[in-house]
């Protein structure tokens, strides 16, 4: 099936990928953008792409004309625009030639396993990496408190490479978090670095929920309260702390490595 054409700027379905880019309006629709052809490969599977637009760039690959052929096989619209329409669209600033408006992924909680908790994780690259890394380490899902940046700002989704498909998550109000893993027989750890164990003495169990704390105050009192365990890793140079994504990393390996029996 050919693709219908965009020539126009002001045409209405420019104008809704444009809405995208606020917060307000993905909140009122479920809807998000996402460009790349790498991204929109990854969302292809998961059947939440709801339209797709792409340029004559996109066919400038092998690459590009799979995954177009792909798009036109499947059950939504698919819109050939010109290069300037894109751009209008665009928020990429090296752009593939196609970019997609895809439904926001939805879970069921299901308490079993291990989960990451993202307590007010502000930037997105954070949150984005710390997406990708939680899926690489084999969590069950990721809980994200207010106050985090939104998981589809597009710099979070670039930086998840996909993941954010595949990585089941929840926006959880504080005390709606603890109140679900209490509830699931979850207990909590926070990493900290005020009265906390070095992480790999620490026997962790197979179902679990580990906090990572804000950027600039770490994790909020109300976890650290209810926290079974409070651990830290070891800084021996002159710094403060790590990165939130890098300190994920290293406990979760940790704790992967104990499941493991490594």
């Amino acid at each position: 099936m050919p693709a219908d054409k965009i020539t126009a700027r002001t045409n209405e379905q420019v104008k809704l990928v444009k809405r995208l880019q606020r917060r307000k309006h993905r909140e009122q629709t479920g809807l998000f953008s996402i460009e790349g052809v790498r991204i929109v490969e990854e969302a292809l599977p998961t059947g939440l792409i709801r339209t797709l637009f792409f340029s004559p760039k996109l066919l400038e690959s092998g690459r590009g004309e799979s995954l177009l052929k792909k798009a036109l096989a499947a059950d939504f619209p698919v819109y050939e625009c010109t290069e300037d329409v894109l751009g209008e669209m665009s928020q990429a600033v090296s752009a593939q030639g196609v970019l997609a408006v895809v439904e926001k992924p939805k879970w069921e909680f299901v308490p079993k396993g291990l989960f990451v908790v993202a307590d007010e994780i502000q930037d997105p690259g954070n949150m984005g990496a710390l997406i990708r890394t939680s899926l690489a380490a084999g969590a069950a899902g990721l809980i994200v408190t207010e106050g985090s940046v939104d998981l589809y700002n597009p710099k979070v989704i670039r930086a998840t490479m996909g993941a954010v498909f595949y990585l089941p998550h929840w926006l959880y109000r504080r005390k709606e978090a603890v109140k679900v893993l209490k509830e699931g027989g979850i207990p909590i750890v926070a990493a900290d670095l005020v009265n906390a164990k070095d992480y790999y003495t620490v026997r962790y169990p197979q179902n679990m929920a580990v906090v990572i704390g804000n950027e600039a105050r770490g994790v909020n009192r109300l976890f650290l309260k209810e926290a079974s365990d409070t651990v830290k890793i070891p800084l021996i140079g002159p710094v403060e702390s790590l990165n939130a994504s890098v300190a994920a990393g290293i406990l979760l390996y940790e704790i992967l490595r104990q499941q493991r029996g490594i």
